[in-house]
């Protein structure tokens, strides 16, 4: 909150005293071809800063999206091998439903903030290391048994496919999409800057627009720097599908044979 207060006061309230000094010192012997100078470099630097935070909101905004994804998928596939162990026998049934549960709290409770952190969570992975251990080694004495095995195993598969590229998203230093971040931070700079340091006009109105500007980039920095963490704040993707699936996991299944 204060950093928004800076960005949306205290910048624009500098950029006002800004421009009444530079403005007051500008010489007022610039040829009209300087100022189509001017305006083409800053056309330009208009355009790279566009082109720029183009590019990081699209690669940070796919970063939570993956997540997200991948943790819909997962919390999909708990709940599916929840109901095939109506067809496998006690207790390793009870035993695989137990796991699954403990798998979903886990994520949603410990290795979402983990991951949040930069770093992943053992216990998760020990949870799953123990569901495919128990489901791979259920019985398949029916058709019946057989078949909820096979689609049990595919579904500790889609947890574990789907795990490991959330945990890769996550943890992952995101190098571009920092550089691209301090490529948007140093245009919105220069957007502001540049038409300081070429002596804009003290007017009311060119000082207002520049206050506004300054206001509406800060937002768009303060946003950026947002989308920088995929697992929280305002943009951040939330374990919520594993909170639904914990709430699927406690209803019984139907007793296996």
């Amino acid at each position: 909150m204060f950093f928004l207060l800076l960005l949306l006061v205290v910048l624009p309230a500098l950029l006002v005293a800004g421009a009444l000094l530079l403005g007051r010192r500008r010489k007022r012997t610039s040829a009209e071809s300087d100022s189509d100078s001017l305006g083409f470099v800053g056309g330009v630097l208009n355009a790279l800063f566009t082109v720029v935070l183009a590019f990081y909101v699209v690669f940070s905004w796919q970063t939570g999206d993956d997540i997200e994804k991948a943790a819909t998928a997962e919390a999909n596939a708990l709940t599916d091998a929840h109901w095939q162990m109506s067809a496998a026998p006690e207790p390793a049934a009870s035993t695989i439903r137990t796991l699954l549960t403990q798998y979903a709290a886990r994520v949603a409770d410990h290795e979402w903030p983990a991951l949040d952190a930069g770093r992943a969570d053992p216990g998760t992975d020990a949870i799953l290391t123990s569901l495919r251990a128990e489901v791979i080694g259920l019985p398949a004495d029916t058709e019946l048994q057989k078949a909820a095995r096979e689609q049990a195993t595919q579904d500790v598969r889609l947890i574990d496919e789907n795990h490991r590229e959330r945990v890769d998203q996550a943890t992952d230093d995101q190098f571009f999409t920092v550089i691209l971040l301090i490529g948007t931070i140093l245009g919105a700079l220069l957007m502001v800057v540049f038409p300081l340091l070429v002596g804009i006009s003290p007017t009311t109105a060119n000082i207002a627009s520049m206050a506004l500007l300054t206001a509406v980039l800060g937002c768009t920095v303060f946003m950026s720097l947002e989308l920088l963490h995929p697992l929280h704040g305002a943009f951040g993707a939330d374990p919520d599908a594993f909170r639904i699936a914990l709430e699927s996991l406690g209803v019984p299944a139907p007793t296996g044979t």
